[in-house]
């Protein structure tokens, strides 16, 4: 059997399915990149957004999270440091792309960050800080060809 005959569809299946990512994110409305910053009191958590055309924020949610943390399928685990934890989820936003991730773990507050899953629009991700540290605020504001949206947290 030829294995090419068998490669090329299980890998269409899997980049429609963003399951693999193929490329850098650069559509409207994708993650084009994660990281985090500290300076003086403060650690931030900062996600690149591409603006939209018409202009639209991007669309997010924070919630205290608590463990376990699971992809979307409910079945793989992952284990993120802290002692308390805060997941984004961003809505209405390209995600068969490969979003970058540049950390610098652990830090003073923040502990560990996560992309939990990313699926038809929505991707969550978790962020681990220690318990004395406090999540203070999400903001954003725009930066050129891109909208950050910030987490920030006191050390």
């Amino acid at each position: 059997m030829n294995i090419s005959r068998l490669l090329i569809p299980i890998t269409i299946t899997l980049l429609s399915s963003g399951i693999i990512f193929a490329e850098p994110c650069r559509e409207p409305g994708s993650i084009t990149r994660v990281k985090n910053r500290s300076a003086g009191k403060y650690e931030y958590v900062i996600f690149d957004v591409r603006k939209s055309e018409d202009g639209d924020q991007p669309d997010f949610e924070v919630k205290t999270a608590s463990p376990p943390f699971t992809d979307y399928s409910g079945e793989e685990t992952y284990e993120i440091p802290g002692g308390k934890h805060k997941s984004i989820a961003f809505r209405s936003v390209y995600w068969m792309c490969e979003i970058p991730e540049r950390y610098r773990l652990p830090q003073t507050a923040i502990k560990g960050i996560r992309m939990l899953w990313s699926f038809e629009g929505i991707v969550e991700f978790a962020v681990g800080y220690r318990s004395r540290s406090r999540y203070l605020a999400t903001y954003s504001y725009d930066a050129g060809s891109v909208r950050k949206v910030v987490m920030k947290f006191r050390k």
